[in-house]
């Protein structure tokens, strides 16, 4: 009996799946720039002609990888973004990115060592500080209600301090004391801690 359209578009959907998260770990592992189209093809299970089928080049599959990163980090701001009242979103949004990270270290890992590749930057660097402006603008928009003086500089601040603690906890995720240090960042920033 031949698969339906519904069966085949699902079997699509894994394959492309499985292709990005073969080449997410690999670029991660063994760098954008010395990884193959046939390694990735390897790892995936697949054909490098069939994984061509799925993205015409290894520039594509990265701009994939990138989207699949920031789509679970969107996923996450979202969600809080529209769950709770302007002026009150800062604690409940750090919180929500500190627990992405420690339910996800894997991805966080991969995700922070692709960043910091000089051939990955040159392809996706552009999107990278358009989402971080992003994300600090969140930052800015609740700072400013929260009454802060400079929100511009204090989210910043307030990013590199989050960024900083997301590469302190992958570095030692045991001995990190990462709550700690969110709910420190929380009452800093006027937030109420926990």
């Amino acid at each position: 009996m031949p698969r339906t359209t519904a069966q085949n578009e699902q079997i699509r959907a894994e394959t492309r799946a499985m292709i990005v998260a073969s080449a997410m770990r690999l670029f991660a592992q063994q760098g954008y720039a010395t990884t193959t189209t046939r390694n990735i093809a390897t790892a995936a299970g697949l054909s490098v002609g069939l994984m061509y089928h799925y993205f015409d080049s290894k520039e594509s599959l990265l701009h994939a990888v990138f989207d699949f990163v920031m789509a679970r980090i969107d996923e996450t701001v979202t969600a809080v973004l529209l769950t709770h009242p302007a002026g009150e979103r800062l604690p409940d949004l750090l919180r929500a990115i500190f627990e992405l990270l420690t339910s996800h270290q894997e991805f966080w890992g991969a995700m922070y060592t692709l960043r910091t590749q000089p051939a990955i930057t040159a392809v996706i660097g552009d999107d990278f500080r358009q989402r971080t402006a992003a994300l600090r603008g969140c930052f800015i928009d609740e700072l400013a209600r929260a009454g802060q003086e400079k929100p511009e500089l204090e989210a910043y601040y307030l990013y590199s301090l989050v960024e900083g603690a997301i590469q302190q906890y992958l570095l030692d995720p045991i001995n990190y004391p990462l709550a700690e240090i969110v709910e420190k960042m929380i009452a800093q920033f006027g937030g109420k801690p926990r």
